[in-house]
């Protein structure tokens, strides 16, 4: 993923860690109860209440289409980048659990680089980003991946903002044009890659980035369910 401007402004807000560059976008929205959240999103009615953030002059197409009988997300990027990200408020988490499906066009099993800055491409990301000051330098991440080599199970730090860990959940084509579905706890993953428990979640989000790579892809998501428990607040 490439960003415009100069190497340090790239280096700064590029891999969705994306603190600054979603400074911008409106109040997050509060969902849920007092010791539980909940959010789902399954595209029916579009993606209003997502904003798309830029990661390079030439961004990453979302869309909602249908397929099946049933809407779905689509990201198409030639040899493009961009981010789609749904703000979210939760208190400190104590568990969580997050379900989705994804499906790929094929996976950029020629990049060779990626725990290097310039193999940082995915056919397709999905984030959880945590912190109690959202979106700025400094917000930590996990990053979900479908890999193009990485093997499953792979946990490393995103090569230009350490703040983000990945974990590769799928690699390579045997499951190129298959529904998949994932089911994680972001709050064990954080644990996992920081050692300490994390704070509340701010935001999931959807990236699909081909720049570096020169690359040519589509993905599509759906069906997805995010569940926490959160710590009860202190008398």
């Amino acid at each position: 993923m490439t960003l415009a401007g100069s190497r340090p402004a790239r280096a700064a807000a590029r891999a969705l860690c994306v603190g600054g560059v979603l400074a911008g976008l409106g109040a997050p929205p509060l969902v849920g109860q007092a010791e539980r959240f909940r959010f789902t999103e399954s595209f029916s009615s579009g993606i209003g209440s997502w904003e798309v953030v830029r990661l390079d002059r030439r961004p990453t197409a979302f869309s909602v289409t249908e397929l099946g009988g049933n809407r779905v997300l689509v990201a198409t990027s030639h040899r493009a980048a961009a981010g789609l990200v749904r703000r979210l408020e939760t208190g400190p988490p104590v568990r969580a659990n997050l379900r989705w499906r994804w499906r790929i066009s094929k996976s950029l099993t020629d990049n060779l680089r990626e725990r290097e800055r310039g193999g940082d491409d995915y056919a397709a990301r999905v984030f959880v980003l945590f912190g109690d000051r959202p979106f700025r330098r400094g917000t930590r991440a996990v990053s979900y991946v479908w890999a193009g080599q990485e093997a499953p199970g792979s946990r490393y730090r995103n090569p230009v903002v350490k703040d983000v860990a990945t974990v590769v959940l799928r690699s390579g084509d045997g499951y190129v044009g298959r529904w998949m579905d994932e089911q994680r706890d972001p709050v064990e993953d954080y644990r996992l890659a920081f050692g300490e428990p994390p704070p509340p979640i701010r935001a999931i989000a959807v990236v699909v980035d081909t720049d570096d790579t020169n690359s040519d892809v589509v993905s599509w998501f759906d069906d997805f369910l995010l569940e926490v428990e959160v710590a009860p607040p202190r008398p």
